[in-house]
């Protein structure tokens, strides 16, 4: 049988369906999950069905692109590939090694004492092959704020929970998210489309890459951001900043009067590495792509989006599950549109 391969985040993994809650007989709650009706009804396997194939699903909860460009080459080198859609996750994720030394600083805890469970990380089932540890761990910005609280002991409802996995790590995760510029992510979002793209075109693999989590549309106003630091002379950009704190919410943040010497340094320094035709090019080439699919996804099951940031805003909105995932009638959409857009823009 001809064979789908997807990849992606929790989305593409079907979060939230089939689970409940449950109570164990020591007294304590555990997230179940019935993997089976999490198979039937995520849109890989809806999309697959469409298409006469067998899907292949390698999404990971937490995962980033860089996870998804990695796992796909992977799976490309030892396994044949009819067709690939995939789904380009949030561009601040990131992995970090699993090496010698991460288990060497990892701590266990009362809450997870066994670092193969803390590295296996979320529930799948047979149709995720069982899916868990991989040689790099997942990270996201949301997640490393968290950290904050995770390198210390904490007191929820004024009960001691000892979490501290990471307190031997601060130096390092510190360091890392230093360098893990969100300015910077949306360059790599763009080329780890074209990575892909160029990845599938080798391997004679037809695909579909869709932006389900807004990225197109923060490039857009990062593209614009760019475009006008490198036109202006930093004195007159400094000045239209200073009027509008979020002149550059993307590109800088909001403003900062003690930075005015740093931000024409950085105006300049734009300039001087042609960074805004850098990332024109980028951008351009992926959304003018046949294979690349920047519909608003997001609109489907998040009322509040950058394109629609009030309520009452959004048409589109369907649903969504208690923790913010996709429901089941936003995955059948979300099957519906992309065999329309495959069917339409002809890519089998």
């Amino acid at each position: 049988m001809p064979k789908l391969l997807t990849n992606g985040c929790s989305i593409t993994l079907g979060a939230e369906m089939g689970e409940t809650t449950r109570t164990a007989k020591e007294g304590w709650s555990y997230q179940h999950c019935d993997t089976d009706y999490r198979y039937r009804e995520r849109w890989s396997t809806k999309l697959a069905e469409k298409m006469g194939m067998e899907p292949i699903n390698l999404s990971r909860g937490g995962g980033s692109n860089w996870r998804i460009w990695r796992t796909t080459q992977d799976y490309l080198l030892t396994n044949p590939v009819d067709f690939a859609v995939i789904q380009m996750t949030e561009a601040s994720r990131w992995q970090m090694p699993i090496s010698f030394d991460f288990l060497d600083r990892w701590n266990p805890t009362s809450t997870v004492s066994s670092f193969f469970d803390f590295t296996h990380g979320g529930i799948y089932g047979h149709a995720d092959n069982g899916r868990g540890h991989e040689e790099y761990s997942n990270w996201n910005y949301g997640e490393y704020h968290q950290l904050r609280s995770f390198q210390n002991d904490h007191r929820p409802n004024g009960e001691m929970v000892d979490e501290n996995h990471y307190s031997a790590m601060k130096q390092e995760i510190d360091g890392y998210f230093l360098f893990n510029d969100q300015f910077h992510n949306y360059f790599d979002f763009l080329r780890h489309v074209l990575y892909l793209h160029y990845m599938f075109e080798s391997n004679d693999v037809p695909h579909l890459i869709v932006d389900m989590l807004e990225s197109i549309v923060i490039c857009t106003y990062m593209k614009d951001e760019l475009e006008r630091i490198t036109k202006l002379p930093p004195e007159v950009m400094l000045e239209k900043y200073r009027a509008n704190q979020y002149e550059l919410t993307y590109v800088v943040d909001e403003y900062d009067p003690s930075k005015d010497k740093d931000y024409l340094i950085w105006f300049e320094y734009i300039k001087r590495s042609n960074m805004s035709e850098k990332f024109n090019n980028l951008y351009n080439k992926v959304v003018g792509a046949k294979w690349f699919d920047g519909h608003p996804y997001r609109n489907y099951f998040s009322r509040i989006t950058r394109d629609c940031p009030r309520e009452g805003m959004n048409s589109m909105y369907l649903g969504e599950m208690p923790k913010g995932h996709p429901n089941e009638e936003c995955h059948s959409i979300f099957a519906e549109r992309m065999y329309n857009e495959i069917t339409r823009r002809k890519l089998l």
